[in-house]
């Protein structure tokens, strides 16, 4: 009897030792099936890491695309930096050769213009004794070297008016009489800028306010500058009323070395 006992408690005891490891092994795997994640937390994962992806590419496009941005913006300002250089250069290249010009007599620009006028004007000196640096002055003064609506259209170098003694052709202009102020008035018409300097010589021999004034008998460029100013040949002032013509005509001799040409007919 005491034997058969002791095979009956083994039995159970081998039973129970196996209830209880399948039962660890069940709760093993519940465990573990618990920790695996669902296909629904797997497809959500998934679509953050694309998001992620997607986020870091955007990023990255976008930085790209700024460095792209600023490196364009910084070689517009280096070619436009360049662009003012050069044309800084430029004009400092035009400003001395026209001061080396100037050295020598004239500007690059004028030297035609007074190519075309100064043989006639010492010609003239000779039948009136108005210095070659007043005419080519005049003219370069009241046709703006040339370039004046009434020189082109009248081949008028002096700005003289048609008045009841001129029996010629003429035209209306539009003149700066005073400071800050246009008029309306006829100016004379000439065939060539010979005819017009000859006319200008005419025109002040025969007025006797320019022989008043003395014109004829002073015999260097400054008086006889003044004496047409004081003559009334132009009522050209500042913004002060101040007479400015004759001072005009000076800083155009003076600028230009036009009193060289003096040299020419004076003999002292």
């Amino acid at each position: 009897m005491v034997k058969l006992g002791k095979s009956n408690t083994r039995t159970r005891t081998k039973k129970g030792t196996r209830n209880k490891q399948t039962a660890n092994k069940q709760t093993t795997k519940k465990r573990t099936a618990s920790k695996q994640p669902t296909k629904k937390q797997t497809t959500n994962k998934q679509t953050e890491k694309k998001q992620a992806k997607k986020y870091t590419k955007n990023y990255t496009n976008k930085k790209k695309k700024t460095t792209r941005s600023k490196r364009k913006l910084f070689w517009k300002i280096i070619i436009l930096l360049v662009l003012i250089s050069a044309l800084y250069t430029a004009k400092s290249v035009f400003e001395f050769v026209e001061y080396q010009s100037s050295q020598s007599g004239y500007t690059m620009s004028g030297q035609d213009f007074i190519d075309k006028v100064d043989d006639i004007a010492i010609v003239e000196y000779r039948k009136s004794g108005i210095l070659p640096s007043i005419t080519v002055a005049q003219a370069i003064l009241e046709s703006n070297w040339g370039r004046s609506k009434l020189t082109q259209d009248a081949n008028n170098l002096f700005g003289i008016k048609a008045d009841s003694s001129w029996w010629g052709a003429s035209m209306t202009f539009s003149t700066g009489e005073y400071y800050n102020s246009k008029v309306n008035a006829k100016f004379r018409k000439y065939r060539s800028w010979k005819h017009s300097i000859e006319d200008h010589t005419d025109f002040l021999v025969k007025n006797k306010r320019y022989e008043r004034a003395g014109i004829f008998d002073k015999k260097d460029y400054k008086s006889q500058a003044q004496a047409l100013e004081d003559a009334g040949y132009a009522t050209t002032e500042d913004k002060n009323g101040n007479k400015i013509y004759a001072d005009k005509l000076i800083r155009l001799i003076e600028r230009y070395n036009l009193y060289k040409l003096d040299d020419k007919v004076l003999v002292y």
